[in-house]
């Protein structure tokens, strides 16, 4: 009696899509590896130029790869629309998965197991805090950490979704079924002035005076970095209007230094701008909801050894921004 086995090496398993895993393993086998980098760098930027320039590249270079990326995967990956280059269906789809997949690809290059690694993203107003203790403890622990950047929640939550970061340390997320938070630290506002132009620092003005500055609010692609800021200043008879906006915290912390506006931030913010740029403190005489630190993860993700890095990483953290708002204890003692 003669049947052929199903599990004869010799034959191609073929999946659902009817292309056989060695047609897979042949296909993938003449894949150049750069222009995976290519494609993941592409996903990102949106942008030919802004790509190739990030992993530095040539335009005319970083065209040529888009141009294999769409022969190989028979798709336009970017098209022109009316606000610029946007990714079509499938590109969208892949920027959801490439990530995680690049991040596997860089744990076996660099022949290291991923568990051995604490992936991290931080969000950027807080790096210049954490960063010096998250890299003490990396490398004083036999763990090493790699660290990621996001400017939004949204942002931040994507990756952990994705596999890039095990750990988003930043703004308390919305209450997710996936997502598991604690909150490390809550910091009240305090507010940015350069001394020399308002003979201010170091007190609690009055509300009228207070109200009476011209106040940065940093909004960032249409999104407020500290929407219960400006929602103060509104509460008390401030119009939206009157908010100078600004997207990135140091470039507005260079304009209060230069001038006459006030930018008003966390406690742990205005630590490290105050190393660095010649800006006095104080304290707001209107109630700011305080801005909560928070550290998250997948709930799927949670174990032993999880539970050990979260406490290792909020310790770290704490140490980081209490070094950091070390010189502004003063401040509440000025301002009682």
């Amino acid at each position: 009696m003669n049947f052929q086995s199903g599990l004869d090496k010799t034959q191609d398993i073929e999946g659902d899509t009817g292309v056989s895993a060695a047609t897979l393993d042949r296909k993938l086998a003449g894949v150049d590896l750069n222009l995976l980098v290519a494609l993941e760098v592409l996903l990102t930027c949106r942008n030919v130029t802004h790509a190739a320039r990030k992993i530095g590249q040539t335009q005319p270079a970083m065209s040529r790869a888009l141009a294999r990326l769409r022969e190989l995967l028979g798709d336009d990956l970017l098209v022109r629309s009316s606000t610029g280059l946007k990714l079509t269906a499938r590109a969208e789809y892949l920027a959801s998965i490439v990530p995680a997949a690049m991040s596997n690809v860089r744990d076996v290059i660099s022949s290291r197991l991923a568990i051995t690694d604490a992936k991290v993203t931080v969000r950027s107003n807080l790096m210049p805090a954490v960063l010096p203790r998250l890299l003490l403890r990396s490398a004083g622990g036999n763990e090493s950490i790699k660290i990621n950047i996001h400017k939004s929640n949204d942002e931040g939550l994507a990756q952990l979704r994705a596999r890039t970061a095990q750990f988003m340390l930043g703004g308390a997320p919305e209450a997710a079924p996936d997502i598991r938070s604690e909150t490390i630290v809550s910091e009240e506002f305090v507010t940015l002035v350069a001394f020399k132009n308002h003979a201010l620092g170091g007190i609690r003005p009055t509300a009228d005076a207070f109200l009476e500055l011209t106040h940065i609010n940093l909004v960032e692609n249409g999104v407020e970095l500290f929407p219960q800021f400006a929602e103060a200043l509104i509460a008390h008879g401030s119009r939206r209007p009157q908010l100078f906006e600004v997207p990135d915290i140091t470039a507005a912390a260079l304009m209060v230094s230069e001038g006459k506006l006030a930018l008003s931030v966390p406690r742990s913010i205005a630590g490290w701008l105050t190393k660095t740029l010649p800006l006095s403190l104080l304290l707001p005489p209107i109630p700011i909801p305080y801005q909560e630190i928070s550290i998250s993860w997948l709930a799927e993700a949670q174990n032993d050894d999880r539970k050990r890095l979260v406490d290792d990483l909020i310790l770290a953290t704490k140490e980081g921004i209490i070094e950091d708002q070390a010189p502004l204890r003063v401040l509440r003692a000025m301002g009682s």
